[in-house]
C-alpha cells in the first residue's frame, strides 16, 4: 500500500513540475509585447490599456475626428544625434493626422477630445545601460499615448523603427493608430 501512495505522490509532483515547466516555456517572454496585428510582426511592439470604458470612449472620439495631436523628440545623448537631421516633426504630425483621417468614420463634433501624444526616441546605441547587442539593432522607437479630458492615459503603445533616416516612422505611426482603434479587452 505504501508503494502505491509513494508512486502516486511522485506522479503528482512530476505532473506539477511538468506543468510549471511547460507554462514557463510557452508564456510570452516580455509582458505586453503585442503580436495581434500584421504590423506587429514587422517591429517590436508593446501595448497597454488602462481601463476599457475610457478606451472605448477615446476610440470613438478619435474616429469621429475629436482629437488633438502633440509630439516631441528625444535625441541620443551618449552618441552624436543624427536622426532628426532627416526627420521633420511638423511633417510627421501632418502624416499622423492624415492616417487618423483615413480611419475616421463620420466626423462629429463632441464636447470632449482625445489627446494623441507621441514622442520619437532616437536609439542611443552608446548608452552604457544598453548591455546586449539586441538593444542596438533598431534606429529608434515611437511611444504614443492616448489621454482623456482628465489627462489620464487610456492606452499606450511603443513601436520600434529601423531605417537610419527614419523613413519607416510613418509606418510606426500607422501601426500605433491601428493598434489603438482595434484594441479590445481580452476575454477572460
Amino acid at each position: 500500500m505504501k508503494k502505491y501512495i509513494i508512486t502516486f505522490i511522485v506522479l503528482v509532483i512530476v505532473g506539477l513540475l511538468g506543468n510549471s515547466i511547460y507554462t514557463q516555456i510557452t508564456k510570452d517572454k516580455v509582458p505586453g509585447k503585442a503580436k495581434r496585428l500584421e504590423c506587429h510582426k514587422h517591429a517590436t511592439t508593446f501595448e497597454r490599456s488602462y481601463g476599457i470604458n475610457d478606451l472605448k470612449n477615446a476610440q470613438e472620439l478619435l474616429l469621429s475626428g475629436n482629437y488633438k495631436i502633440s509630439s516631441g523628440i528625444d535625441k541620443a545623448t551618449f552618441m552624436q544625434s543624427t536622426l532628426f537631421d532627416f526627420v521633420d516633426m511638423k511633417q510627421l504630425d501632418r502624416k499622423l493626422a492624415s492616417i487618423i483621417l483615413k480611419d475616421s468614420k463620420e466626423i462629429k463634433q463632441a464636447n470632449q477630445i482625445v489627446y494623441v501624444d507621441y514622442k520619437v526616441y532616437e536609439n542611443d546605441k552608446e548608452d552604457p545601460k544598453k548591455k546586449t547587442d539586441s538593444c542596438k539593432l533598431f534606429r529608434g522607437y515611437v511611444v504614443m499615448k492616448f489621454k482623456n479630458q482628465n489627462n489620464k492615459i487610456v492606452y499606450q503603445v511603443q513601436i520600434d523603427f529601423m531605417d537610419h533616416e527614419g523613413k519607416d516612422i510613418e509606418n510606426a505611426l500607422a501601426c500605433a493608430i491601428e493598434s489603438f482603434i482595434t484594441y479590445k479587452e481580452k476575454e477572460k
